[in-house]
């Protein structure tokens, strides 16, 4: 499939931890046009996260923290909202469908599943199932022992 969003993102991480962050900008701006895409090298991404088809699509905002074992599809948008400070936080085993929208300073419990298209304005609880617009929760599923 070739370099995704994420490889150009670990890469331009890497390059700013080298202390070299002009070619780093440049690594980011390349993989932000191949996949249509744009993930901040200021968010934070455990690196068992993965993207739905390389990337292409998704936003995540600088800032923006998201767990491990994390899924997000692509179109994904996390970032801010108008007139709101702050931006998402993404806990652990959450799947985020294609082209929803988590915007402003939102929780996304563990676990969480969001829906296709949802666009997500409150914080979502640990386990829950989540989508329309606005998103609205439609089960919870109770976590699994540890």
């Amino acid at each position: 499939m070739g370099p995704t969003a994420l490889s150009f993102y670990w890469a331009a991480k890497r390059l700013q931890a080298l202390k070299v962050p002009r070619l780093a900008g440049v690594v980011a701006a390349v993989g932000n046009r191949l996949n249509n895409s744009h993930v901040d090298t200021k968010a934070a991404l455990h690196p068992s996260v993965e993207l739905g088809y390389g990337g292409i699509g998704v936003i995540i905002a600088p800032g923006v923290e998201v767990g491990e074992n994390s899924f997000i599809s692509q179109n994904v948008s996390l970032e801010g909202a108008p007139g709101k400070v702050g931006v998402p936080r993404v806990g652990r085993d959450v799947f985020i469908g294609v082209g929803a929208q988590v915007l402003g300073p939102v929780t996304i419990g563990d676990g969480a599943k969001i829906g296709a298209n949802a666009l997500v304005i409150e914080d979502v609880a640990p386990g829950a199932v989540v989508a329309g617009i606005p998103a609205r929760e439609l089960k919870r599923v109770p976590p699994t022992g540890t």
